[in-house]
């Protein structure tokens, strides 16, 4: 199945399969949109799988919006399919919404 990255009620919902070679590109957007708006909510319950790139590929736009003074909220960690990804990158998704960047 194709990518697809539709907002549905203020929820960016995210379908798919997530890989190193797309995942850069996904970032990149939603840098564009953290320009526009200063929280933004993604889900991640609609993706087919994901890499363990794309799971630090998500850990850079948590970066970039800290740093800009933004929110990233993440949803679907009951999604079974990707689970593996955050779990081989050592980190479970939820504490990703409570990540603190400091630099």
């Amino acid at each position: 199945m194709a990518l697809k990255i539709k907002e549905n009620n203020g929820i960016f919902e995210i379908s798919g399969r997530l890989s190193s070679s797309n995942s850069f590109q996904v970032r990149k957007y939603f840098e564009v949109i953290l320009k526009m708006k200063h929280y933004v909510r993604i889900s991640l319950e609609q993706l087919d799988g994901m890499d363990i790139g794309s799971v630090f590929e998500f850990r850079a736009l948590i970066m970039y919006a800290a740093r800009r003074g933004r929110v990233v909220n993440f949803v679907g960690d009951e999604n079974r399919r990707i689970r593996g990804a955050f779990l081989g990158a050592g980190v479970d998704l939820m504490s990703y919404n409570t990540m603190k960047v400091t630099s």
